[in-house]
């Protein structure tokens, strides 16, 4: 039994669980034994086999027990470890908090936050590192949380040992002790640079925002379903709408329908990520009408899906006008210069005429002096007289024309009607000899211009007609006004001779004559043409052809409707 005993002893484990266990083992081992005959000579093999038996069955047992108790202090080793990695080395700090708000449990990163050992960090109140400022959304909070039993959440400023502040997020549960007491559970971070860098991006979109707002460009930021969802004061101005007027609003409004399918284009290209440059013509709510060059570039989000675009708008307008104007006079010039090259050769040619005649003559003038043939050298005379009167008249012409432009009386706003009477005035005689009707409107409209040459215009017009009615037995001219487009325009209408649509392009030319052999110089039209031009406006002719007769047609820039009739 001795044996039995220092066995047991070895095997017996040296914890004190395992000490209890021994002590339990020997207790039954001895009530085993008290049941036993004194004398153990006196039992029989087979009752010392049986005891031998009931030994060992417990011993193993008593080492099977021994075993397990191991494996669990182990176990319990590895949960303790797991638990230091889990709670003390947790990347962020816990705190458990009495319902007065005494700490009663930190973890290591609770107390490196508040800089103080976890030992001296046991009963003090949580709000001694709080920022004074800030304590009272702490007291708010935990109030809320014993009341409601929800969880809680707030951020704000503590300060540790060292008196160093730091933003801390906070989010606290509510739970029960093992004495039933009610505590808070606290998980504390520091969002000390999340902080910073909130500050640091809010300080960011400020300074842009104030760039944005103060840039000279007009920028706005569209939506996908293309509506503004910013625009600064510069766009506002460009689409002349009151502050925010622009937002929840589309281009779509301010452009013409027509303009709609461009729109949705650039709109696609952006989409697919693409930057678009275009421009556009738009309507301002007092129907204004203004040019904009449109910048836009596509914005995605972290998952490449397409939230929009960013925009500058540039208002054009003026800069279209000064090049629709730099084409227009370019296009002037041209003109001019066409015309220009016309007027050398019609000179050269209208001029060298009489010159031929009068060189001619002069050399048969000088032969008829030597035979003093008195008959001759007064036809030679007479045939040097009307070249020089044509070419004195074409001057005469010629000089007027020069004078269209460069040399004119001060402009003056005059009834339509007392214009035209007064051209009449001045052609009547051939009016009259041809005994033309001319019907005028009373329609009230006001001319105004350089009124003697608005009057030159009506008069060579007239004149016109009343010289090309040819065998018309009832010959008419008509002088009114009509709209063309967004233009008035005035007209001379005859039921004359008519033009030959083929000849109707050369009929402004300088010294351009249908009919060779009728009286003029063959300037009229020229100068009616150049007088309209530089009263901003243009003249063209219309006829069916040969006894259709003809209509005039030209515009004034400052032509407009009167108030009333005019008899």
């Amino acid at each position: 039994m001795t044996a039995k005993n220092t066995e047991l002893e070895d095997t017996a484990p040296s914890s004190s669980s395992g000490q209890a266990l021994r002590r339990r083992a020997e207790e039954i081992f001895l009530e085993k034994t008290a049941a036993l005959p004194e004398n153990l000579e006196a039992l029989s093999p087979k009752e010392i086999r049986w005891t031998l038996h009931e030994l060992r069955v417990h011993q193993i047992e008593l080492e099977m027990q021994n075993e397990e108790l191991r494996r669990a202090q182990a176990e319990l080793d590895a949960v303790r470890a797991q638990y230091f990695d889990l709670y003390d080395l947790a990347p962020v700090g816990y705190l458990v908090l009495s319902e007065q708000g005494l700490i009663l449990e930190a973890n290591l990163t609770a107390a490196t936050l508040l800089g103080e050992a976890r030992g001296a960090l046991v009963k003090q109140p949580i709000s001694r590192f709080i920022l004074p400022e800030d304590r009272d959304i702490y007291y708010r909070h935990r109030k809320q949380l014993f009341e409601t039993s929800e969880p809680q959440e707030c951020e704000l400023r503590m300060v540790n040992k060292d008196g160093t502040t730091f933003w801390a997020w906070l989010e606290a549960t509510v739970a029960q002790d093992a004495d039933g007491a009610f505590v808070c559970r606290v998980m504390l971070s520091d969002i000390t640079e999340r902080k910073r860098g909130e500050e640091a991006l809010r300080e960011s979109e400020e300074r842009y925002r104030t760039l944005i707002e103060n840039v000279g460009e007009g920028i706005g930021f569209v939506n996908p379903e293309e509506q503004f969802a910013f625009a600064n004061a510069a766009a506002e101005d460009i689409f002349d709408v009151p502050p925010s007027g622009l937002l929840g609003h589309s281009l779509y409004e301010f452009a013409r329908p027509e303009q709609f399918g461009m729109i949705r284009e650039q709109t696609d290209r952006r989409r697919a990520g693409e930057k678009s440059v275009y421009e556009i013509e738009i309507s301002r709510p007092n129907g204004e009408k203004r040019n904009l060059l449109i910048t836009a570039v596509p914005q995605f989000d972290s998952q490449g899906q397409f939230v929009g675009a960013f925009g500058v708008f540039r208002d054009i307008t003026e800069r279209k006008r000064a090049e629709e104007a730099v084409r227009r006079k370019a296009k002037e010039l041209q003109e001019k210069n066409d015309e220009l090259n016309r007027f050398t050769y019609a000179v050269s040619h209208d001029l060298r005429s009489p010159l031929v005649t009068i060189r001619t003559f002069q050399g048969q003038l000088e032969q008829d002096l030597r035979s003093q043939d008195a008959a001759r050298i007064e036809m030679d005379l007479g045939y040097i007289r009307n070249a020089a009167d044509k070419m004195s008249r074409l001057l005469d012409e010629l000089l007027r024309l020069s004078r269209v432009g460069r040399i004119m009386n001060p402009s003056e706003e005059a009834p339509l009607q007392a214009v035209v009477k007064e051209a009449l005035d001045l052609v009547a005689g051939r009016i009259t000899a041809r005994g033309v009707q001319v019907d005028l409107t009373e329609e009230p409209v006001v001319v105004t211009g350089d009124r003697t040459r608005l009057v030159e215009v009506f008069m060579n017009l007239v004149d016109n007609a009343a010289k090309f009615m040819g065998d018309q037995p009832a010959p008419r001219v008509e002088i009114g006004v009509e709209q063309v487009g967004e233009e008035l325009a005035l007209f001379v209408r005859d039921n004359g001779i008519g033009i030959d649509p083929r000849l109707q392009p050369m009929l402004f030319g300088l010294f351009h004559k249908l009919d060779p052999g009728s009286e003029g110089t063959g300037i009229g039209l020229a100068l009616v043409r150049r007088i309209v031009e530089v009263h901003g406006g243009r003249i063209w002719v219309e006829s069916e052809g040969p006894g259709k007769g003809t209509t005039f047609r030209f515009t004034l820039a400052k032509t407009r409707r009167g108030v009333g009739r005019i008899s």
